[in-house]
């Protein structure tokens, strides 16, 4: 698996799984992941998907030094193998708000723009 910034074009065999981690209380729901399958996406969203993770690689990577801090964790992986080929952490405040939709809401947040900033 690989965490540089050198982000794998996606597939239909691609699946994002996004996780909110970190911090004191462990909440369940907040933990559970958010899988997208990139072959469920229509090209609208896919296309969106792809430009957003490509924005994603210039932002620092995750620090983890507070105990009370959270952070996202994206993984991409092979929906058949299940073996995962690409990851990255971002602190919370760093996340951009797309990334906090597709989070909450899913592959729905990928009908909605994303700000090119």
């Amino acid at each position: 698996m690989s965490d540089t910034d050198e982000l794998p074009l996606l597939s239909g065999d691609t699946r994002l799984a996004v996780t909110r981690e970190g911090g004191f209380a462990y909440l369940p729901g907040l933990a559970a992941p958010r899988e997208i399958d990139c072959d469920r996406l229509t090209p609208l969203q896919w296309a969106r998907l792809d430009a957003g993770l490509r924005a994603l690689v210039a932002l620092p990577e995750a620090e983890r030094m507070s105990p009370d801090g959270r952070f996202f964790r994206l993984t991409l992986s092979s929906r058949r193998t299940g073996q995962p080929h690409w990851q990255r952490c971002l602190d919370e405040p760093h996340a951009p708000a797309w990334l906090v939709r597709l989070w909450r809401d899913g592959h729905a947040a990928l009908d909605e723009e994303m700000p090119s900033s």
